[in-house]
């Protein structure tokens, strides 16, 4: 699940940001509540231990897309341009149904663990079993390409 944890990651940076509206499937970027969601601790200056998860038949990586998308709202909302990921964990469920030999997608969670920053420069500390799960991605950049996958709540 790393690797597809990573993928993820570079799969978002090279997203065109204006994709079809209908070839997206959307998940609800929500508190995490009884269908999923996110939740966040801080856990020192500028750092977060971002959590999300998801139920039912949500698209591959949708908990990784609602993680990445709420250290990026933390991030923003410190007054920060950069994020770190010094760390990411996650799984990603699948089931097969009526006996038929394809698997669907069943739900899956996601951790990151990450600091707010200013400068684009790679993570010096790195927390994750491999390095290349660690990096730097900038705010703005991050929500945008991200935010196609998300249905946001309608605001009163």
């Amino acid at each position: 699940m790393r690797y597809l944890i990573a993928a993820a990651v570079m799969g978002l940076i090279t997203v065109p940001s204006t994709l079809p509206a209908q070839d997206i499937r959307q998940v609800k970027y929500q508190r995490w509540g009884m269908f999923g969601g996110y939740k966040d601790k801080l856990i020192g200056q500028n750092s977060w231990k971002v959590i999300a998860g998801v139920n039912g038949r949500a698209p591959e990586g949708s908990a990784f897309n609602i993680a990445l998308y709420r250290a990026a709202e933390l991030s923003k909302v410190a007054g920060f341009k950069y994020f770190q990921i010094i760390n990411q964990k996650g799984k990603q469920s699948y089931v097969s149904l009526g006996g038929a030999s394809s698997k669907h997608s069943a739900g899956g969670d996601a951790e990151l663990q990450i600091i707010a920053v200013n400068e684009p420069s790679a993570p010096e500390n790195c927390l994750a079993e491999r390095r290349e799960l660690c990096m730097t991605l900038e705010v703005d950049a991050t929500m945008q390409r991200v935010s196609p996958f998300l249905k946001f709540p309608r605001l009163k």
